[in-house]
């Protein structure tokens, strides 16, 4: 489905998609509850303690003059516009790999199918690891201010920072799985014209979708002046507190 999308779809449905994702952008200011969340589910021990630790932190920054803006979007939209999020890179490169070898096509012998599936995997975890390098060089408290989990009901895992952090730090970590998982494999598919690798770069792009939507609405928000992220202890996006 993924690659019938990638290679078929017009740029038309990829706006379309954008919009409307982004017309369903849940920004709420400081004075709305997390109780308003469209995503209701039981929270896990580690949930109830990211959301205490979450509120402390408002309160903290509060105090100092910040104040809060939510920036978050559902589970489901966060999965469905995602994919839509990374298959615009995807298509840049399968622009790039047909001006380098003149093809979308080769052959993949059956190693790499029966490597498929444990590749596929193993990277979804390193990408939830790579988010968590690229937020651990920023924080105080390295690994203990960097948490793990799955959401099951939308069967999707996260890696979450508990520190808030400035917008180029927070970038950081949400971009480095998309560099180093997408881009660069990628960069090397045309190189070197090896279709496995951009099958895999592809794949990579579209699962760090999410990520690039996040990156999207950080940039469209427009936020200037004296601001922090912090990630949102249950939902899909993160808080800004601007200062002023």
């Amino acid at each position: 489905m993924a690659a019938s999308f990638l290679f078929n779809g017009p740029r038309e449905c990829i706006i379309w998609g954008a919009n409307q994702y982004f017309q369903g952008i849940n920004m709420e200011n400081k004075q709305s509850t997390d109780t308003q969340a469209k995503d209701t589910r039981k929270l896990t021990k580690d949930e109830i303690k990211r959301t205490e630790l979450f509120k402390k932190t408002t309160e903290d920054l509060g105090s100092q003059g910040y104040r809060r803006e939510n920036i978050t979007v559902s589970s489901g939209k966060a999965n469905l516009f995602g994919i839509l999020a990374g298959a615009v890179p995807a298509n840049v490169l399968a622009v790039a790999f047909y001006i380098s070898t003149n093809t979308i096509y080769g052959d993949i012998d059956n190693l790499w199918i029966f490597l498929a599936i444990p590749i596929f995997l193993a990277s979804i975890i390193i990408h939830e690891l790579l988010h968590g390098t690229g937020w651990i060089l920023f924080t105080k408290g390295k690994f203990k201010s960097i948490a793990f989990g799955v959401v099951w009901k939308a069967l999707m895992p996260y890696c979450t920072c508990k520190e808030p952090l400035r917008k180029g730090q927070y970038i950081t970590g949400l971009l480095l799985p998309f560099i180093i998982l997408g881009v660069i494999p990628g960069i090397f598919s045309c190189i070197f014209a090896s279709f496995p690798l951009f099958i895999y770069s592809v794949m990579m792009m579209i699962c760090a979708g999410g990520d690039l939507l996040i990156f999207f609405l950080i940039m469209k928000s427009k936020l200037k002046g004296d601001v922090l992220f912090l990630d949102h202890p249950t939902d899909v996006g993160l808080a800004a507190f601007v200062k002023g």
